[in-house]
């Protein structure tokens, strides 16, 4: 049987049990609205004819005038209070909705035994989980605090069960083991399975004894997300200290326009300093901590700065301070020679438009209609440009025209950004498929968006196969 499913504002008082900070979406008068709503002009009262003296039209014009010439400095003013949630209604073409559909649509196409797997596995498998299996797992477990269909309990619990029956073979035993205890943490959370939190255990152990002087930059925020978590669930005050170094350690690191380094102090980058954004923002669903909104603040402002009006980075431009140079914003050019080329990537995009919606930036509309070029009926390809040569040793993760690893990724990033405006009381008018008993979707639902979406042209999601790679 197949059905659908609406999440909206009506669903947050089931996820309120789950996410400790919940914060009203502020209005224009600065006080605080649960659920704000734009009110609909009475169409009974439009189209009357009325008798309008040239004085009142001569009024009506000024008036236009002056707005002309006051919205720009309104517009400032938003910008310049980065009050969260400011914008109380989402244009209805926004492409979120549609784009969370799609990309789990194509997801549970290319399931197999119930989880999507990427052919880069073979390459370094613990990677790979990381940025597929566990991403599914993170993305399923924001839906379903939105909505408890059974659907997306199944979706937990499948990925879950796939992670604990290989946690010897898919471990790394680093900082970056983060993620998937925070995933299993987080399964746990929501389905109230105790093993879940005992499979994660041992995980927390290496994590909580690493030390915290190690613990830096995006790496250091993958165990602040799994101590937080621990913390919520546990109670465990160590790990919750963890978090809050964590978070403190930042300072030291971040550069005074805002940016962050991936690997080297002092270099900058965009892609780091967006994907940290994203960490930071999980992180302070679990705890309070006074050093995140600033760092969220200045972030944004720094990636505002770099967006062009077609939402694609800026990855360099000429120097103002030094006539004749080039200001370069990722790490490899910008001193840190034995770093990665992070240009081009296609959840880039999904991490920017995170914080932006987050801090009410008016980029998020020109990112997010990037991203939503990038993306082909629910599949995008690792990199839309900048792909390195054969030789680059991260080669092999920018060759996939259709990347179930960054598909992944963004479905858990757009995912967040749902759930992040629920709590923000701001409508979500997503709907999502409940796919029949064999776990694949139907034709019509897997149909490329609502009637008036940029690709609702009835097409039927046909991805295009990954290289085949010996899975487990």
């Amino acid at each position: 049987m197949q059905t659908a499913m609406k999440i909206g504002v009506d669903s947050a008082a089931a996820a309120a049990d789950h996410l400790v900070t919940h914060r009203a979406a502020p209005v224009a008068d600065g006080r605080r609205s649960s659920s704000p709503r734009v009110p609909r002009m009475d169409r009974s009262q439009a189209g009357r004819p009325r008798r309008v003296r040239l004085g009142v039209l001569l009024l009506a014009l000024a008036a236009s005038v002056l707005a002309l010439v006051w919205q720009p400095v309104t517009r400032a003013l938003r910008g310049a209070s980065r009050l969260r949630g400011a914008k109380t209604a989402i244009a209805s073409d926004d492409p979120l909705a549609p784009m969370i559909r799609r990309t789990d649509a194509c997801l549970q196409t290319l399931a197999v035994h119930g989880v999507t797997m990427d052919w880069r596995y073979a390459v370094i498998p613990s990677e790979e989980i990381r940025q597929t299996v566990v991403c599914q797992l993170l993305a399923y477990i924001e839906l379903s605090r939105l909505d408890r269909r059974p659907r997306l309990r199944r979706e937990i619990i499948r990925h879950a069960e796939f992670l604990i029956a290989r946690l010897d073979s898919i471990r790394s035993h680093t900082a970056f083991d983060g993620m998937l205890a925070y995933s299993l943490l987080g399964a746990c959370d929501v389905t109230g399975e105790r093993r879940y939190l005992d499979a994660a255990s041992p995980i927390m152990r290496d994590l909580l004894d690493l030390p915290t002087s190690q613990c830096v930059l995006n790496g250091g925020l993958m165990v602040a997300m799994a101590t937080a978590m621990d913390w919520r669930l546990t109670g465990d005050v160590q790990a919750e200290r963890k978090a809050r170094d964590i978070v403190a350690g930042l300072a030291p690191y971040q550069n005074a326009d805002g940016s962050f380094p991936h690997w080297c102090a002092g270099s900058r980058d965009i892609h780091y300093t967006a994907w940290m954004a994203m960490e930071l923002i999980h992180v302070e669903r679990m705890i309070s901590d006074p050093h995140i909104e600033p760092l969220l603040s200045t972030m944004s402002r720094f990636l505002d700065a770099r967006i062009d009006p077609r939402g694609r980075a800026i990855y360099q431009e000429p120097c103002r301070d030094v006539p004749g140079s080039t200001s370069y914003y990722y790490s490899r050019a910008t001193g840190c020679a034995q770093d990665l080329d992070s240009r081009g990537w296609t959840v880039e995009p999904a991490y920017c438009a995170l914080l932006f919606d987050r801090e009410g930036s008016a980029s998020y509309r020109a990112v997010m209609t990037f991203l939503d070029s990038l993306e082909v009926g629910g599949t995008v390809s690792d990199l839309y440009g900048y792909r390195p040569p054969p030789s680059d040793p991260e080669y092999p993760w920018t060759i996939a025209d259709t990347s179930v690893v960054c598909m992944s990724i963004n479905l858990w990033v757009l995912s967040t950004m749902a759930a992040d405006r629920v709590h923000r009381g701001v409508p979500v008018d997503l709907v999502l498929d409940d796919l029949d008993s064999t776990g694949v979707p139907s034709a019509q639902n897997a149909r490329r968006g609502p009637p008036g979406d940029r690709q609702a042209e009835g097409a039927i999601l046909r991805p295009v196969a990954s290289p085949a790679a010996t899975m487990p």
